[in-house]
């Protein structure tokens, strides 16, 4: 199912480049994932992190394809290898990954004995939910007409992905108007789960769970709590560890 999803994903990419999509960053490929896949496929436990699409910084100036060994071959062939194209996205973290952005999910990981990398229990990958393709500027910051473009397409591939994926909990960190995007059927109302409350907050940060159902009649645990400048960007270290370690004792 990877292997046709990447084509998916390279549907995509390919219409947006021909169609002359102007925010879309060039050159890049579109990342289905990021992490490794086999590992992932292995794992005891399942864990699928969920944002809106690639950042830019994915594809650094002076050196677009070097987070993404292989793919530089791959964008410019005229037929995709679907298995260099995988592999290249299984590297994602041994070689040289967005550091700045994907160590905020890190402390919950390792609360859940999981990481990005090697040598916990349990890999995980993350996905982006509205679409593969990287773009400049951020998702927040195209206007509506030039995410709708994108986005219908770019949620299907999502969620056919997860489905694939068959994960066991989904950390999702987005603006709380994103979550009526995850269209799989709700078979649990969200619970809080977990609750930062200290005197320098206005307000309590919440950690909701809920459960949603598969086609394949699996149900993982969705979990969600707001984003700030990054995933869960509002908690500590300390607390995000404590939210891993409640969801796995849910789990």
């Amino acid at each position: 199912m990877l292997r046709e999803l990447a084509f998916r994903a390279w549907g995509l990419y390919k219409r947006a480049e021909h169609n002359g999509f102007r925010q879309l960053v060039h050159p890049s490929i579109p990342i289905l994932y990021f992490g490794d896949s086999l590992s992932y496929l292995t794992s005891p436990i399942k864990v699928v992190t969920v944002g809106l699409n690639p950042s830019l910084k994915e594809f650094p100036c002076d050196s677009p394809f070097s987070r993404f060994p292989g793919a530089a071959h791959v964008s410019e062939a005229v037929d995709l290898d679907a298995d260099i194209y995988l592999a290249s996205l299984n590297s994602y973290f041994r070689v040289s990954p967005y550091k700045g952005w994907f160590q905020s999910f890190d402390p919950i990981l390792q609360g859940l004995s999981a990481s990005y990398y090697p040598g916990d229990r349990s890999r995980a990958l993350h996905t982006d939910l509205c679409s593969p393709l990287a773009t400049d500027p951020t998702w927040s910051r195209l206007n509506r007409s030039e995410q709708a473009i994108l986005e219908p397409e770019g949620r299907q591939l999502w969620r056919d992905l997860v489905e694939a994926l068959q994960p066991d909990v989904v950390l999702v960190s987005v603006r709380q108007g994103y979550l009526a995007k995850i269209d799989f059927p709700q078979t649990q109302e969200p619970g809080v789960v977990y609750t930062v409350d200290d005197k320098n907050r206005r307000s309590p940060y919440q950690v909701k769970a809920f459960r949603r159902r598969l086609l394949s009649g699996k149900e993982p645990l969705f979990v969600f709590g707001r984003a700030a400048q990054t995933p869960f960007g509002a908690v500590s270290g300390a607390d995000k560890r404590l939210i891993g370690e409640t969801l796995l004792a849910l789990i």
